[in-house]
């Protein structure tokens, strides 16, 4: 591509290791002396740099990077109102994630957390948690990148399945007796009749999330999971989809888009000038999301707001970012507090407004 007269990007190959750090400490650097109140979004970084990069500088300049922590904190939303729904506790589940890229890693550590924040000690949530790459299930022993061991099984742990050094997606829903069903692999129609089928063995109600996207990258289609589970699943997908007709009813099909959780996210963070995006303003954008979602669609079954409600909800995530920016120390501001905070966002928020056109 280097050699179309047509590349708009610089003319060399693409920077790897050392020199690539060294880059980006440059970047960072210039745009912390230049923009000393800029809040960095780290966006589509692949998987062997996103990790390093978010860790390397979140403390040195306030920075997120959405497809692990924007991805994370939309699926954790999600599987809380799907609980809600089955009128269970999101401790009791037992969790699928298949694909171990940024955002399947980021959607583990998410779902990690949210276990945590339920009383589970981290070592009882990993245990709830079971992660897949192309090879199978994360296991120690063998070969993977450095992100993925948290999430590895011991050897011991899978003994008894018969499934070999690294069971397969229906070896691992079957053996693990797997509730809940995320997707990030990016891989289409990898969730076939026989992986959702085993997950209503598993549970009357299933939740499964084909999170990838574009449609194109669907895991299954909503149409498919609702037939394969007789219209008893719990969908929510990371594409738009129409809604489904089960027995003459129809059901809307939740998008999990991660504009739900970063421009509140982001909006919050400038407001409150913070020095760095905490894990829990994170986890706080997640809830926030969870309770707007349970508050007004519970009853109507869905799991994510309709895109239509964008704004509202960003209002009300940019409100809990703040509180939970003070309640960890890192917002610097003297303009606003978490007490005066929703109607200090209401004032700040942008409000499109066009002038009429006139024809000449």
């Amino acid at each position: 591509m280097i050699d179309d007269p047509a590349y708009l990007g610089v003319r060399q190959q693409r920077l790897k290791g050392e020199a690539y750090l060294a880059f980006m400490d440059r970047f960072v650097d210039a745009i912390a002396k230049r923009y000393p109140n800029v809040i960095l979004q780290w966006e589509d970084l692949s998987k062997d740099t996103a990790f390093t990069v978010l860790e390397r500088y979140r403390k040195k300049i306030a920075s997120f990077n959405d497809d692990i922590q924007g991805t994370g904190a939309v699926a954790l939303a999600g599987v809380i109102c799907a609980c809600k729904q089955r009128g269970e506790a999101m401790r009791d589940q037992r969790i699928v994630v298949y694909g171990a890229g940024a955002g399947g890693a980021g959607v583990a550590s998410a779902i990690r957390d949210g276990l945590v924040r339920e009383g589970l000690s981290a070592r009882e949530a990993l245990a709830r948690i079971y992660v897949l790459d192309s090879k199978g299930l994360l296991v120690e022993g063998r070969a993977m990148e450095e992100y993925k061991r948290v999430f590895a099984k011991a050897p011991s742990e899978i003994a008894g399945w018969g499934a070999g050094a690294a069971p397969s997606l229906l070896e691992t829903i079957r053996h693990a007796k797997a509730t809940v069903l995320l997707g990030l692999s990016g891989q289409p129609g990898t969730f076939a009749a026989e992986h959702v089928r085993a997950m209503a063995a598993n549970t009357a109600r299933p939740v499964v999330f084909p999170l990838s996207n574009p449609t194109t990258s669907c895991e299954a289609t909503p149409e498919d999971i609702l037939a394969w589970t007789n219209g008893k699943a719990i969908v929510a997908t990371g594409s738009p989809f129409e809604p489904v007709d089960v027995g003459g009813k129809h059901v809307a099909i939740g998008q999990g888009n991660n504009a739900f959780i970063f421009p509140g996210l982001g909006f919050g963070a400038v407001l409150a000038n913070v020095r760095e995006i905490t894990d829990g303003m994170v986890m706080a954008a997640s809830i926030a999301l969870a309770d707007y979602t349970a508050e007004k669609y519970l009853e109507a079954g869905l799991i994510y707001p309709p895109i239509e409600d964008l704004r509202e909800v960003s209002i009300r995530v940019a409100v809990r970012v703040i509180a939970q920016a003070f309640a960890d120390g890192v917002a610097t501001t003297k303009k606003v507090t978490p007490a005066d905070a929703e109607p200090y966002v209401r004032k700040h928020f942008w409000h499109p407004r066009y002038l009429p056109f006139v024809r000449g």
